[in-house]
């Protein structure tokens, strides 16, 4: 039987292990030969970190030899690359090493015997901060790109909430499943195109305003590449709005769709668990890209969502019961 020691060990060696085939698997996705390199290089530290781990656990004659890494966890991060793409899975991995500085700064409080030892588990911990910095230069190159992603998931939480909230209200007041659907399809419509004139008139006025400034700036010197500029500013407007309602829409069609197969309490229930999945994931990746608690962030964004639509449900009951509105 293993003790707390042993304990550590194997869940780091374990650690190390899936680490090592995630950055594998990266070095050979991507194209960008910085990037291949640097992933090519941290799975050789991390297989090195592996081997520490073990040979830790073999001097306490421990068997090593069933010990593998995390295939779920290995399983979903590959998952999560292909919705997210390579921008925030960068803020990922830079959480990940986080919590290993942090898991082993723990252990370290915890272990007190062998000084050798600490000074290499010390080591480790250099080491994976510098992890941590590589992936932190990345962020900092890429953050544009994040805000868009972003952007595009707070879209689609906006649909998400607004739909489900008003759907939660009719099925209080309204029968059949199917004018339900059509009725939040409406609002989703309404929603769509309001919330796309809101960002094209957003946009705009800031485009605008860079390409005074740039006028201003440049107004003894044209060149191709001032036009070129003024060219892209000038279509920032319209892409925002694209960007805006079809982020919302995708948010907006979920909690539809089970209203146009199933009755309408089935559909609700249908929904809200819908829901309450799609903007605990979305609001996680936002916290992943803000490298704040993914966990907390998510569930926080799923309960009031579910909250919305609770409150909306009861005011429906309300009218319904006091003013007996209803449609059969």
């Amino acid at each position: 039987m293993m003790d707390k020691n042993s304990n550590y060990q194997l869940k780091f060696l374990r650690d190390e292990l899936t680490d090592m085939v995630i950055y594998t698997y990266l070095y050979r996705k991507y194209k960008d030969d910085d990037l291949k390199e640097k992933f090519k290089k941290l799975a050789t530290i991390e297989s090195e970190h592996a081997n520490f781990w073990g040979d830790a656990l073999k001097s306490s004659n421990i068997n090593i030899n069933k010990v593998n890494y995390r295939k779920i966890k290995y399983n979903i991060f590959k998952l999560i690359r292909f919705f997210v793409g390579r921008n925030l899975i960068i803020n990922l991995l830079e959480h990940g090493e986080n919590d290993s500085i942090i898991k082993y700064k723990s252990y370290l409080d915890y272990y007190q015997d062998n000084d050798e030892y600490r000074k290499r588990v010390n080591e480790l911990i250099t080491e994976e901060m510098q992890h941590e910095e590589i992936f932190a230069k990345k962020i900092s190159n890429s953050d544009k790109n994040v805000q868009k992603s972003r952007d595009f998931l707070y879209g689609m939480s906006d649909g998400l909430v607004e739909v489900l909230a008003t759907l939660a209200g009719l099925t209080a007041i309204i029968s059949p499943h199917l004018y339900i659907a059509l009725s939040g399809a409406v609002v989703g419509t309404s929603g769509t195109f309001s919330m796309a004139l809101g960002s094209y008139l957003a946009q705009k006025s800031e485009s605008e305003y860079k390409i005074a400034l740039l006028k201003r700036k440049h107004i003894f010197s044209k060149s191709k590449s001032i036009d070129d500029l003024i060219n892209k500013y000038s279509g920032e407007a319209s892409t925002s709005a694209l960007n805006t309602a079809l982020s919302y829409v995708i948010g907006a069609i979920i909690p539809i769709i089970p209203f146009i197969f199933f009755e309408k309490y089935v559909a609700i229930i249908l929904a809200v668990i819908f829901v309450f999945f799609t903007q605990g994931i979305s609001n996680s990746i936002v916290a992943l890209s803000l490298n704040t608690k993914m966990l907390k962030a998510g569930l926080r964004a799923a309960f009031l969502a579910l909250g919305a639509a609770g409150i909306t449900f009861i005011v429906g009951e309300i009218f319904h019961i006091i003013f007996h509105i209803s449609l059969l």
